[in-house]
């Protein structure tokens, strides 16, 4: 049944499908990338923003030590120490501490928007239960994330001592060097360490992110009959139709005023109603209305028609009349046939006036 139903998702998942998914706490999440993210923060704290942390570190407690013999452990003196001390350490470590929190919220927004589902936190009694934890530890997927563990860890492993092989000679050469010579030489040996295991694990994070982004498109699939009825859901959704009702009315209104240039001539109320007629002779039965309006809409075909200079004809009952009775890219009806035949002589004879 199961198959079956796996061999029935066939179509991409739709936006709506994905976002509510995403309500849900279901995305595509890598957790090599988190480590990724961990190693590259680690580089840095062993780079120059911890060398400079430790050096300074270093000078505060060389002060410290040597000045034992002058300090003062009265109470107004032993206050005073120790609120230089842990201000010139915050001072220190806050670099630091500002990187760490920096690369935290990068593992929160690098895989895509954050999102926080509340269903999530919701206890479940069967996580509580020991035989469900027993089946997750040892099923297939449990077993599966062991091996990868596994793997990881042999490949860092391999990693290190291909790159600390080398380096034998100088390990033992630290002993009986000075110790900033030591520290030197070891901090060189583990930042080189770093960084061969951080484009490893930037490699299994690439890898990884891409098998979890193909494994969650799949798993979102959609059926033919899903597809039908998340459209018949959005389709009955008043907001929606709302929607749609408001963007055709835009485009219809838009067509319209781009037709009121090529109108012959406009009869208005003269303020209230517009309606624009256009006919030519020889090829049209009857004049045809390719807009009208009342109000504002009106007041902007009057505008659009006097740049255009199409005629306006004030005539406030046949505008109350053909607003009323004829239709916008149709005809006007038989009964007013004589009133805009004489409105269109009148205006024929005055662009024959014109010449």
């Amino acid at each position: 049944m199961a198959e079956t139903d796996k061999d029935q998702k066939t179509h991409e998942p739709t936006q709506k499908r994905l976002d509510d998914a995403r309500e849900k706490g279901e995305v595509a999440i890598s957790p090599e990338m988190r480590h990724a993210i961990m190693f590259l923060a680690m580089i840095m704290v062993c780079g120059s923003v911890g060398v400079s942390a430790f050096v300074s570190l270093g000078g505060i407690f060389v002060r410290l030590w040597g000045g034992a013999d002058d300090l003062s452990l009265e109470p107004e003196g032993a206050q005073a120490f120790a609120t230089g001390l842990f201000a010139q350490l915050g001072l220190t470590l806050a670099p630091v501490l500002a990187l760490l929190f920096a690369f935290a919220f990068l593992i929160l927004f690098v895989q895509g928007r954050p999102t926080l589902a509340w269903s999530r936190l919701q206890p479940k009694w069967s996580k509580l239960s020991p035989v469900s934890g027993l089946g997750r530890m040892f099923g297939v997927k449990g077993l599966v994330e062991f091996a990868k563990t596994l793997a990881k860890c042999a490949f860092v492993i391999v990693t290190m001592v291909i790159v600390v092989w080398p380096k034998a000679v100088a390990l033992e050469e630290l002993i009986g060097m000075e110790p900033e010579a030591i520290v030197r030489t070891s901090g060189s040996i583990v930042l080189m360490m770093l960084k061969s295991v951080a484009l490893l694990a930037g490699a299994l994070a690439l890898f990884d992110w891409l098998y979890q982004r193909r494994s969650f498109m799949s798993r979102m699939r959609m059926s033919l009959q899903e597809l039908k009825d998340e459209h018949k859901n959005s389709e009955g959704d008043p907001m929606v139709k709302g929607q749609r009702r408001a963007i055709a009315l835009k485009n219809s209104r838009r067509r319209m005023m781009s037709a009121v240039p090529t109108a012959s001539v406009i009869i208005t109320n003269p303020t209230h109603y517009a309606v624009a007629l256009k006919y030519e002779h020889g090829t049209m039965g009857a004049p045809v209305v390719v807009a009208k309006g009342v109000d504002a809409i009106a007041l902007k075909i009057r505008e659009i028609a006097a740049g255009a200079k199409v005629p306006i004809i004030e005539n406030r009952p046949l505008a109350r009349a053909l607003f009323a009775s004829a239709e916008i890219d149709q005809p006007i009806p038989t009964e007013h046939y004589k009133a805009v035949a004489e409105i269109i002589g009148y205006v024929m004879r005055l662009a024959r006036a014109r010449g």
